[in-house]
């Protein structure tokens, strides 16, 4: 909608995981560079974590454009609440992108099938799953733990990466079997006040925008309001620059911020 108002070629602050819009921050980037290895390296399984908005996804997200242009495969499974057959024949439908058979032992077989035959082309195999904290049945943690055992001598054939609020920690906790196969983990906590106008000025950046809108006030109001959680920060900037435009405004000051704060609860 304000799009014209100042000239850009993309919306800004849209929530969704756009990786033209992956932001590098430090914790970012220490969670990509974690995950990273793990992937290059071949291990067996990592988990982020951390609170609803943080920016999970997107890691993922950057992760996989990454490594797929160097040719590994991915299954990415953004909502995992299934019993333990509905995920594997999730995880087999991502990889084949056709009809799975209805019986375990099929799915299983299938599953088996296209690791080695990925294994034997030269790549390697990821299986992302989104929310992890949804998986309520500790039979689909045993059976991801069961995948995890297709090896060779040297390497696993099959990379797994979880990520899910903090709530998961526990539930992984809980599974001593599956938690002894996490090689790495990390937390990714909410951005500071210097990344937080980083951040803002990134993402506009990428959308097209030369010049900056946002005042000092604004953004201390911004990250006030958000906590740092990058969710939370592309709802009051956008519905700000919303507001902006209402008002034939292109600077965005502390009482527009305000504003659109409020009026964003009515």
């Amino acid at each position: 909608m304000y799009k014209e108002h100042w000239d850009l070629k993309k919306m800004p602050f849209e929530n969704t995981p756009d990786t033209e819009f992956f932001f590098g921050s430090e914790k970012h980037e220490e969670a990509f560079s974690r995950l990273s290895y793990v992937v290059e390296e071949k291990k067996s399984c990592a988990a982020l974590t951390g609170a609803y908005g943080t920016g999970k996804t997107l890691v993922l997200k950057a992760l996989e454009r990454e490594f797929k242009k160097k040719g590994y495969v991915f299954s990415f499974v953004n909502n995992p609440r299934l019993d333990d057959l509905g995920l594997l024949k999730m995880i087999l439908h991502n990889f084949t992108g056709s009809g799975v058979p209805a019986r375990k032992e099929d799915v299983l077989m299938g599953i088996e099938k296209f690791l080695r035959d990925t294994f034997q082309d030269g790549k390697h195999v990821v299986v992302a799953i989104d929310e992890a904290q949804l998986i309520d049945d500790a039979s689909v943690f045993e059976e991801l733990r069961l995948l995890l055992n297709y090896q060779t001598e040297t390497r696993c054939l099959m990379t797994l990466l979880l990520a899910g609020q903090p709530e998961l920690n526990a539930k992984l906790d809980a599974n001593k079997q599956f938690s002894q196969r996490i090689v790495l983990s990390y937390n990714l906590v909410p951005l500071d006040f210097e990344e937080t106008k980083k951040y803002m000025d990134y993402r506009l950046k990428v959308a097209g925008l030369k010049e900056d809108i946002f005042d000092a006030k604004a953004l201390d109001t911004v990250f006030k309001r958000s906590g740092g959680i990058p969710r939370w920060i592309n709802n009051i900037a956008n519905m700000s620059m919303l507001t902006a435009f209402s008002k034939g405004e292109k600077s965005i000051s502390e009482a527009i911020v305000t504003e659109a704060i409020e009026s964003s609860k009515q």
